[in-house]
């Protein structure tokens, strides 16, 4: 009988703003972290030095930059000290012994099929996976079959981060074409990674994508993008977003009152003695650094618990669709909305 656990690839956290402590603690829990930008890079270079910079990896995120970013020191890279035109991620990456380097990837609007095929075609000194900052209508009918032509094409190693206002894979169509990239992937053995995800990471693992990175912060779950504001000028109540394992996805605090969900066995609940209640609250303007912190300590752990328990599945594709089932009969019955995913992921 084969065993189908053997050749998954790993669930990971995506980690904004974060200190060392922060990455070891999730790293071990999860057997790996990415660490994002400027800022990361100056936390894997800490932690290189230490002796603690297994299981890291870095997304430049050079497209989250507004003007022109000051080259960061890092150690060993020459002439760092010097009013560099363009920072060499790459090279910075590979000197710190990264077991993944990637590019730096600019964002690609839809239908920017030149500007895509010169990201794949680009030469480096090093073996890359390629960083494709997509917005998510590149998943569409209209799009993904030119995606994946360029993909076999280039034949290279590819990190993927998805873009959209909301949620990048909101359709039938855009969950399909994520999996027409999973499918080249398995046939080719490239290396195909999610950068900055949400929990369809754990399907995308399970059907053979090397690395799934999922955010734990709103803003680290996907590329954003402008939404609109209220016509009427009101400003919504702000309410921290907690992971909830029994509906695969994060929900509002807020919206949790009342229900069974707010019961919740994770390390991080359980010192606090409150579940998830201790989350339906609301504010005015930004959630306070704290509420956001101790949400964030919760996420990591009831994640981690959600993936081992579909990881050391005998047959992990079998118990997400349970889950994914389940999540969506309490879903129902809660009259809770579920991402789009969950309903057309098969």
């Amino acid at each position: 009988m084969v065993d189908r656990r053997a050749s998954l690839g790993r669930v990971q956290v995506y980690l904004g703003r974060c200190k060392a402590d922060e990455v070891i603690a999730n790293r071990e829990r999860f057997g790996g972290v990415t660490l994002q930008g400027l800022h990361g890079l100056g936390v894997a270079a800490r932690l290189a030095r230490i002796g603690e910079l297994r299981g890291v990896d870095l997304d430049p995120a050079v497209y989250l930059a507004r003007g022109r970013t000051k080259a960061p020191v890092v150690e060993g890279q020459l002439g760092l000290d010097l009013d560099l035109p363009v920072f060499d991620w790459v090279t910075a990456q590979a000197e710190l012994g990264l077991a993944v380097v990637r590019t730096a990837g600019p964002r690609l609007r839809v239908g920017q099929v030149d500007e895509l095929k010169a990201e794949l075609q680009r030469d480096y000194p090093v073996p890359v996976s390629v960083t494709l900052v997509l917005d998510g209508g590149w998943l569409g009918s209209r799009h993904s079959g030119v995606l994946a032509e360029q993909l076999r094409a280039a034949d290279r190693d590819v990190s993927l981060v998805l873009g959209a206002p909301f949620d990048p894979v909101d359709s039938s169509y855009k969950v399909q074409g994520l999996r027409r990239l999973l499918r080249w992937s398995a046939r080719t053995g490239r290396r195909l990674e999610l950068l900055r995800t949400g929990p369809i990471g754990i399907p995308a693992i399970a059907a053979g994508a090397r690395v799934a990175a999922i955010g734990l912060s709103t803003s680290t779950r996907h590329l954003g993008g402008p939404v609109a504001r209220r016509a009427d000028g009101v400003r919504p109540k702000r309410s921290p977003q907690v992971f909830v394992p029994r509906l695969l996805h994060w929900q509002r605090g807020s919206d949790l009152r009342g229900t069974e969900v707010t019961h919740c066995g994770c390390p991080a609940c359980g010192k606090a003695g409150k579940g998830l209640s201790r989350f339906d609250v609301s504010f005015d303007s930004a959630v306070p650094a704290a509420v956001r912190h101790a949400a964030q300590e919760h996420d990591s752990h009831a994640l981690a618990d959600l993936v081992q328990s579909v990881m050391r599945a005998s047959d992990p594709k079998d118990k997400l669709a349970q889950l994914r089932a389940d999540a969506q009969e309490l879903a129902g019955a809660m009259g809770m909305p579920v991402p789009r995913w969950l309903t057309n992921w098969e």
